[in-house]
């Protein structure tokens, strides 16, 4: 793989943002959306992703919705505080979303039967009993499996900050924190309300 290959593996955001990177997000929401519905996992925040007790269809749409839109709309604020260009919502917007299509892996890991099972399971019962089940440490495993891509949607994130943004230096450092760090702390305060 030559360096160019790597480079737009690591910023896919040098050859796409705009409304080609928000087409391809709103699509990768929607079968991210429809996955979640079908296997039972939901987005707790933009780093947590596990069961919780709404099955309703509009609840797995609008965590993703808040999955996207908070930390999204923190990196627009942050650009336009600190950034000395011209920052575009629909830059911002869609290079956010596209950054989150890597979690897509997640959601497919999610529809494997040790996970499913483990979806449905008492999590109240005794760490022995927990560990005794058949499938509790596929379910593991199977779960960091999704760990390198919740990695690259990191990497990613921070990319479309840079890009959309066109921060540098410790604005970057600082408004990445607050919008991924201080996102996830947010989107949980905000999905729990949907629960």
């Amino acid at each position: 793989m030559g360096n160019k290959v790597i480079e737009q593996i690591v910023n896919p955001f040098i050859r796409i943002a705009g409304m080609k990177a928000l087409g391809w997000g709103v699509l990768g929401l929607a079968v991210s959306t429809w996955i979640c519905w079908i296997s039972g996992y939901h987005y707790h925040g933009l780093l947590h992703f596990g069961p919780a007790p709404n099955p309703a269809w509009w609840c797995y749409l609008a965590e993703h919705l808040i999955v996207w839109l908070i930390p999204a709309l923190q990196f627009f604020l942050g650009g336009v505080f600190l950034s000395h260009s011209h920052i575009r919502i629909v830059d911002v917007l869609g290079t956010v979303l596209f950054a989150q299509l890597p979690l897509l892996v997640m959601n497919l890991i999610s529809l494997l039967p040790p996970m499913r099972m483990l979806s449905q399971m008492d999590m109240n019962m005794s760490p022995e009993k927990l560990l005794s089940q058949p499938y509790f440490l596929q379910a593991v495993v199977l779960s960091l499996l999704g760990l390198p891509f919740l990695i690259v949607m990191l990497v990613w994130m921070f990319n479309a900050l840079k890009v959309s943004c066109n921060l540098k230096s410790w604005q970057l450092w600082t408004v990445a924190l607050v919008g991924i760090i201080g996102g996830d702390v947010l989107c949980r305060i905000v999905i729990g309300w949907l629960y």
